[in-house]
Order: structure tokens, then C-alpha cells, then sequence
């Protein structure tokens, strides 16, 4: 009862601060923001979009470079099921609100899981597990889905210190939680593998007779071949290592001072000034009631002189990322107190928004602060302090949480105004394999002046099975993109378009083919204010079929 009580406050929670309306499948306004509406397209495209090999290609998105369901943080774990039955979903649909409710759930849960591992008592259990759901940086993470799963890292912990198991039952676990968190984000994914590492070699360490080697590197194999299998089935390979490395690493970090620099998000703490806004990749602000059970925590460490837990080599693993979420910029609040990149191999890069590992180290205090107080203390003293470190989070945050409220609430954000109003973009996209924008806003780095968002444009031909050439991705190949854009560069000016593509472009571009003549082998016109192109024979299908769907094509106003 005590886990399905931390279960439920879970939920109870994650419903009081963002409403019921993002449980709502078709509910998709609020994820037109730039990091949702990557997760969405990434989605709507891949349900639509025949099985690929890997499974996890997106054909649609950014084409012809493409991009996954893996590389766009769009949930593979929830993704692959869907598109199985992708015929049954309702239109338009998502279901991120829903992973987000069960990432709430999933936290209470593994919250209360953390004091059942040293107390019965069902009341401190629900209590602990709603203060994990009261972590201030999993309500942070709330735009980012993917990586709101924080519930695999207290797992991760958990199973570090779940001493009850036995050897196989212990590595099946870590195999489980490593392949799911392998199917949810890759920066969960290497929290939980290190620590899954560090408990092989712990084993190894304990038993280093040569059969007991050779099965903890065969564990070691086992797991690795279980994250890298996922990792190729979702399609995170298809994006090669060294196209990775955009830079950034020091800039998304860690500050030392982040356990206690509130970000907006606090009330009792004074605001402390950081260094660049991209350190909230690192946010790990404890909140108030969480800093008042550390405080405890300590004094109860310091006059009951209990040992720390025996995790051998996991404490050099939690310190590794660590040091990685601080980044080779050591700051404290505003202060840079190293620059340490000139020295820092590249590689790093790929791994730029470190700041994201410091969520190991956040949710092992957590642990700790629990058990030392529920070991040391009467179940009614231990009671009422979790009580109270409740009573004081939840002061501390109300402002933030009455802030997410109203967002949530809103118009402005829960709606969308798509700029494609006009019936006459079905009937022509219907007709069309592909749309091109030109230029599109992926192309930025080499050709300035996008035609407009790729939003309403990629929704348009997701809606169709069609494929688009713009977008964005987690992970992408910087170099292939720019080819790419000069390829498409060069095909209109040299008047080479295709009869399966329907062309969206830029008032400069459209000046440009009338100079040269190349628009001369295509039909335009005007279409919501945008200049919509196609070739004779293209455009010769889509007037059918608008005369067969009774479309009036006097909304496309011909040039």
C-alpha cells in the first residue's frame, strides 16, 4: 500500500499542477513549442511512415538526410507499440502527456521504494515517495518528456543498494532497467549503465578468482550489447560519432552552487545569479523541505556516526559524472572559477548538455538523506519531519507550481494558430510525395532566409505520408544537412524539379527563379500568403483531385 500510495500522490501531483488536459490524446496545442514540437513531428511522421531498417529511421523529417525516433528524443519506448497500431489512434494524437503523468506515477512509486528498503511502516513510505515526486528537477524537465523519466535513476540507486537480491536476479534487473532506459533517452541511459558497470566490477572485485572474471565480463559484455542493441534498433547509430561533436561542452553544466540556486523556481532562497542560462541543464535545486532533510541528515550523521553505505567503485562512478554535469567550466554562481576546455578532448562534446548527469548525484543525496532519517529516527518523530519537509517544499515551489498552473491553462499556450488554413494544402499535398520549402530553416547555417516554420509545413505532409525537407533533431549530422542545402540550391537554379514534389518558396527565391527562367517549367500561385509551386504534370493532379474532393481552387491565386 505504501508504494501504490507514493504512486498515486505521483499522479495526484502531476494532475494538480499541469491539469487533466494533457492526458487528452488529441489534445497537441501545447506541444507546439520548439523542443515539443520536435518530439511530435518526430512521432507523427514515424507512425505514418512504413518500417524501416533500423527501425527506428524517420524518413519524413529533414529529408533526404532523415533523422530517427531515437535521434529526436521522441520515446522509442512508447513510440515502437504505437506505430504497431497506428490505424486505431485517433487524429490528431499524442500521448506524451500520458508518459509524462506515468513518469510522475513511476517516481512516487521508486520513492517509496527507497524507504521500504529500510522500514515497514506504509505511511513513511507514501510520504517519501511523494517528496521524490516533489523533486524540483523532475517539474523542471516537464518540456522535455524523454528525459523526465527520472524514476530510472532512483531505480538505478536503488538497485545499488538492494543487498536482498541474489547475483542473477540483481544483473537481470540492471539488464531490464538498462534496455528500457536505452528506449527512453541516452543520457539516462549512461547514468544507469555507469552505475550497472560499477557493480559488476564491485563484484569482480569481491571474488577475483578466474571464473568469477570471467562471468563479470560477460555481465559487462551482456550489458553493453543490450544498450547498443537498442541503440541500433531506434536509429541512434545512423548519425555518425564524429558529426556529433556541435561543441558546447561547459556551456549546458552543472554550478556548484546548484543545489541551492533556485532558478525562479524557489521562494525561500534568494536568487542567485549563474554564469549562462544554459546551466539550467543542470538544475538541481534541492527546494526547501529537500535542504531542511539534509540538514537533518547531517546532524544525524554527525552525532550517530552511521557508515555510508558500501558502494565501492559506484562512489568513483557517481563522482565521474559529477565531474562531467560541472564540465570543464567550474562556476559557482556567477563566478568562473576554471576554464579548463583548451585541455578537454573533443569527444565531449557529444555529451554537451552534461549538466544532466548531476541528476545521479541529486537523487543518491536523496537516498541517503531518506535512510539516514528513517534508520536514526522513531517512526513518529521520522513522520512528522516528512510531514513538515512536505509542508515546506511545497511553500517553497507554490509559486512555481501556481505559475505552471496558469501556462498550462492558457490560451496562448494551449492553442494553436496553424497558418496553413485553407483546404487547398490537403488537395495538393495529396498529390505530391514530397514537400520542399526553400529555403528550408534547417539549411540556416548556409542559406539564410527560411520560407517560414517548419511546424504547419511538416504537419501538413506527416498528414499525408509525405516527407519534408526541414526540421529538427537531438542529434543530427551537421555536415550532410549543409550538402544537402547546396544540392537543392543547385537543383533550382538549374530548373531540375520533380513531378512528385510540391515546392514552398521564399519571396527571394521566388525572385530568383523569375531572373534566371528556371521558374518558367513550374505552376505558382499564392496560398495564405505563401508561394506554392509545382510542376505542370503535378499540378495537373492536384486540380483533379480538388475538383474531385469539390475544392474550389480559386483560393489559390495564380502568379
Amino acid at each position: 500500500m505504501g508504494i501504490a500510495a507514493g504512486a498515486l500522490i505521483g499522479g495526484a501531483f502531476f494532475l494538480a499542477v499541469f491539469g487533466p488536459g494533457l492526458l487528452r490524446p488529441t489534445n497537441i496545442g501545447w506541444l507546439m513549442r520548439p523542443d515539443s514540437q520536435m518530439y511530435y513531428l518526430a512521432f507523427e511522421h514515424f507512425r505514418r511512415e512504413p518500417w524501416h531498417w533500423p527501425p527506428g529511421v524517420i524518413r519524413g523529417v529533414g529529408y533526404p538526410v532523415g533523422t530517427s525516433i531515437g535521434n529526436s528524443d521522441a520515446i522509442p519506448l512508447a513510440a515502437f507499440p504505437l506505430k504497431a497500431v497506428h490505424a486505431w489512434l485517433p487524429e490528431p494524437f499524442q500521448f506524451l502527456g500520458w508518459w509524462l503523468f506515468a513518469c510522475f506515477v513511476l517516481q512516487g512509486a521508486a520513492g517509496a521504494l527507497v524507504a521500504r528498503q529500510v522500514t515497514s511502516d506504509r505511511r513513511l513510505q507514501a510520504l517519501t515517495g511523494a517528496l521524490f515526486a516533489l523533486s524540483p528537477a523532475l517539474v523542471h524537465r516537464v518540456g522535455h518528456p524523454a528525459l523526465s523519466a527520472h524514476w530510472t535513476i532512483v531505480g538505478a540507486v536503488l538497485l545499488l543498494m538492494a543487498g536482498s537480491l541474489t547475483p542473477w536476479r540483481r544483473f537481470a534487473a540492471w539488464a531490464l532497467l538498462t534496455v528500457v532506459t536505452a528506449a527512453t533517452n541516452p543520457y539516462l541511459t549512461l547514468m544507469v549503465l555507469g552505475l550497472a558497470l560499477c557493480v559488476v566490477l564491485n563484484d569482480l572485485r569481491a571474488a577475483p578468482a578466474p571464473a568469477a572474471v570471467t562471468l563479470a565480463l560477460g555481465r559487462a559484455a551482456a550489458l553493453l550489447a543490450a544498450a547498443a542493441v537498442v541503440f541500433w534498433a531506434i536509429g541512434i547509430f545512423i548519425v555518425r560519432g564524429s558529426a556529433l561533436r556541435f561543441g558546447g561542452f561547459g556551456v549546458y553544466s552543472m554550478n556548484l552552487l546548484s543545489p541551492v540556486i533556485p532558478l525562479g523556481y524557489g521562494r525561500v532562497l534568494p536568487p542567485v545569479p549563474v554564469v549562462q542560462e544554459g546551466q539550467a541543464e543542470g538544475f538541481v535545486y534541492f527546494g526547501a523541505g529537500w535542504l531542511a532533510l539534509a540538514l537533518v541528515a547531517v546532524g544525524l550523521r554527525a552525532t550517530r556516526g552511521r557508515a555510508w553505505p558500501r558502494l565501492g567503485l559506484a562512489w568513483l562512478g557517481v563522482l565521474a559524472f559529477t565531474l562531467l554535469a560541472v564540465s570543464p567550466v567550474v562556476t559557482a554562481g556567477s563566478r568562473v572559477l576554471a576554464d579548463l576546455r583548451a585541455w578537454t578532448p573533443g569527444v565531449f562534446d557529444a555529451v554537451r548538455s552534461s549538466g544532466r548527469f548531476a541528476w545521479l548525484p541529486l537523487y543518491l543525496a536523496f537516498v541517503l538523506i531518506v535512510r539516514l532519517a528513517l534508520v536514526h529516527l522513531r517512526p513518529g518523530v521520522a513522520l512528522a519531519l516528512l510531514t513538515g519537509a512536505i509542508a515546506l517544499q511545497v511553500a517553497d515551489l507554490q509559486g512555481a507550481y501556481a505559475g505552471l498552473y496558469a501556462r498550462e491553462h492558457s490560451v496562448a499556450w494551449t492553442q494553436y494558430d496553424n497558418p496553413l488554413k485553407s483546404p487547398v494544402w490537403d488537395q495538393a499535398m495529396g498529390a505530391h510525395a514530397h514537400l520542399v520549402m526553400a529555403p528550408p530553416d534547417m539549411c540556416g547555417s548556409v542559406w539564410p532566409g527560411p520560407v517560414g516554420p517548419h511546424l504547419p509545413f511538416s504537419m501538413l505532409a506527416a498528414r499525408h505520408g509525405a516527407t519534408v525537407n526541414s526540421g529538427f533533431s537531438g542529434r543530427f549530422d551537421i555536415g550532410e544537412i549543409a550538402a544537402y542545402c547546396r544540392v537543392l540550391q543547385g537543383d533550382l537554379a538549374a530548373a531540375r524539379f520533380a513531378d512528385d514534389t510540391l515546392y514552398v518558396v521564399s519571396a527571394a527565391e521566388r525572385d530568383a527563379l523569375a531572373r534566371t527562367g528556371a521558374g518558367a517549367s513550374l505552376a505558382c500561385g499564392t496560398l495564405d500568403g505563401f508561394t506554392v509551386c509545382a510542376t505542370p504534370s503535378g499540378a495537373a493532379r492536384w486540380r483533379q483531385a480538388a475538383r474531385a474532393a469539390g475544392i474550389d481552387l480559386a483560393a489559390l491565386a495564380a502568379e
